[in-house]
């Protein structure tokens, strides 16, 4: 990448890109795609995840699989929905105890129930356009008795719109992700461990 910063060596040195490179390397695997759900799936219980750049990251490493990524981003994020509305309701509240990763703050658990609360289930649908997942909605969801499988639907109508969006991004690089300097260092880093003769970037001279 043009001008793109240098990697620093040994290897990259983000939670992202050490993903990225791992899953760069498998994306002619057939176990590809099934290795990404993992990511958007488990984003409801490991918030820590950098589920967003990894959707631009891996979209802008293989713009021709950018829709395919997107609908595999779409699909996990609603059978994780489905999975931690079923796992709250079966086990009850002191679940988000035990697991402190699922636990929001409470104002923000507040402001969320308040929201469904006044829309229904559908608030749920416009908390999942939102760019991240939309954790505390199905935690509250889940909490009031909210069917999984509403919760789940919920998600997979409101999860398209944001998800193509950040793909289309991330297919259109190299030009749109140059105005961010964190995307650009992070394909730095995952393209320099690339082999020499494999191609660069669409729209990037080879090396």
């Amino acid at each position: 990448m043009a001008d793109a910063p240098h990697p620093a060596p040994g290897g990259p040195t983000t939670r992202a890109g050490r993903v990225l490179v791992r899953l760069d390397r498998a994306a002619h695997r057939p176990w590809f795609l099934p290795a990404l759900a993992v990511f958007p799936f488990s984003d409801y219980a490991l918030p820590v995840l950098p589920n967003q750049m990894i959707l631009v990251g891996a979209s802008a490493l293989h713009p021709r699989r950018s829709r395919m990524i997107a609908l595999t981003f779409v699909i996990a994020s609603a059978l994780g929905a489905f999975t931690v509305a079923t796992a709250v309701q079966l086990a009850g509240p002191w679940l988000l105890e035990t697991v402190g990763g699922l636990v929001p703050g409470r104002d923000e658990l507040r402001e969320a129930g308040g929201f469904v609360s006044r829309n229904g289930v559908g608030a749920l649908a416009l908390l999942a356009l939102l760019p991240w997942t939309p954790r505390v909605g199905v935690l509250v969801c889940a909490l009031a008795g909210v069917p999984p499988w509403s919760v789940a639907l919920a998600v997979l109508i409101g999860r398209p719109l944001p998800v193509t969006l950040l793909a289309v991004a991330g297919a259109r690089a190299p030009r749109l992700l140059r105005r961010s300097r964190r995307a650009e260092r992070l394909l730095a880093e995952v393209l320099a461990r690339r082999p020499a003769a494999e191609s660069p970037l669409p729209g990037e001279p080879h090396r």
